[in-house]
């Protein structure tokens, strides 16, 4: 009970809050406090950081190799605009709904995370 309930928060911002969000998770790690937080959010940018956190079990714990991943792909090839295009024509024919944000998805965050960002 007397344990208090620490969360982390992290900005917008596309790539800038993705890289932000990482580097404070690392620091955290690094001075032995990234154990204390209990709840860990964010929007926009920062979610493209916790995505592939939470592609790896126990991130925490192995959170090297993840911030690794991460910087592999931002230095990484870009993602052929073809195969982009192909995703997103698939996706809108799958799926009931169908929207800009689909596309803004498909088109501006595959450009800055190197990953097709819709899933089918």
């Amino acid at each position: 009970d007397k344990v208090p309930n620490i969360a982390l928060l992290g900005s917008g911002g596309g790539q800038r809050a993705m890289v932000g969000l990482l580097g404070s998770l690392v620091e955290l790690n690094k001075a032995g406090l990234l154990d204390c937080i209990l709840y860990l959010s964010g929007i926009s940018g920062s979610t493209w950081c916790m995505a592939f956190l939470y592609k790896e079990p126990d991130w925490s714990t192995k959170l090297e190799a993840v911030k690794d991943k991460i910087i592999k792909r931002l230095s990484g090839p870009g993602v052929n605009w073809r195969d982009t295009l192909a995703k997103l024509r698939k996706y809108y024919y799958e799926k009931k709904f169908f929207s800009l944000t689909d596309v803004w998805a498909a088109m501006f965050v595959t450009s800055y995370v190197k990953q097709v960002c819709i899933y089918s």
